[in-house]
């Protein structure tokens, strides 16, 4: 096995993120989305900042993500990550592609009301380890093996009748397990350039409190993703459809990155609102 085997198990932990923005859903109120991503990389940026060349990486992920209003001003949402699959080029290949179930994650978000023309809200997530931490020997993680929670606050508004928005993010990432808890961030503009599509620029990261490692059992699995840093830019093109249905296709990088691999990310989403 080659000596940079290892630490890429830490790579291969989603990266976590707050997924809404202050607007409410509204009462009785559905959003869904199912998200296809699809990642390629031949670079691996272990937690100094060192890149190392590998093989090539692949990983695919699917995705349902369901948005409902309890009420107008509390909503409650929840990802099933259905797929997570990897595969490592190593040669002789000794890992294969692996294919499992990921972390769930399950939150709420809570209207704090307007401020002028902002529009304030609380968001909560609970991430269940329900992936497999040991797939692979470890190597190819499906989850982290351990709870994890993130907090956050946002603020957002409109302008020029509608016609622009976006908000701001910021959060806490706790982590169980004695894994290195962070400091969650984002931002997005979008244009409602015509009443069928809209277009998004956006950038998002996490910067953990420490870059040493965290004090998790030595040789335990528990712990792909720890440490992990970045900086992900990009955009999304939405195109609303008819009856409710549409679809979404988002492609990002990242510019920071630690513990991480890199490469470009597209994700195709098809959802559903009513």
């Amino acid at each position: 096995m080659k000596r940079w085997a290892l630490p890429l198990l830490l790579a291969l932990c989603l990266a976590p993120g707050l997924e809404a923005g202050p607007w409410p859903v509204g009462k009785g109120h559905l959003y869904s989305k199912l998200g296809y991503q699809r990642l390629r990389s031949q670079q691996y940026f272990a937690p100094d900042g060192t890149a190392f060349s590998i093989p090539s990486f692949a990983q695919d992920d699917l995705d349902l993500f369901v948005l409902y209003g309890v009420s107008d001003g509390l909503s409650v949402f929840g990802t099933l990550p259905v797929v997570r699959s990897s595969d490592l080029a190593d040669q002789p290949d000794e890992l294969r592609r692996s294919t499992g179930f990921g972390d769930l994650r399950l939150g709420l978000q809570r209207q704090l009301g307007r401020q002028g023309p902002w529009v304030l809200a609380a968001t909560g997530v609970v991430q269940v380890p329900s992936g497999d931490e040991a797939r692979s020997g470890g190597l190819q993680a499906t989850g982290s093996g351990a709870w994890e929670g993130e907090a956050g606050l946002s603020a957002g508004r409109s302008w020029s009748g509608g016609r622009w928005f976006g908000f701001a993010e910021v959060g806490y990432y706790l982590r169980g397990s004695g894994l290195r808890d962070g400091f969650l961030y984002s931002a997005q503009v979008g244009w409602n350039a015509r009443p069928s599509l809209v277009l998004i620029a956006y950038a998002k990261g996490l910067e953990p409190f420490s870059h040493q490692a965290g004090s998790r059992t030595p040789g335990s699995f528990v712990g792909a993703g720890d440490r992990v840093t970045y900086l992900v830019y990009g955009g999304s093109v939405i195109v609303k459809l008819s009856r409710g249905f549409g679809l979404q296709v988002d492609l990002e990088q990242a510019g920071r990155r630690r513990n991480l691999v890199d490469g470009a990310a597209i994700r195709i989403a098809p959802f559903f609102r009513r």
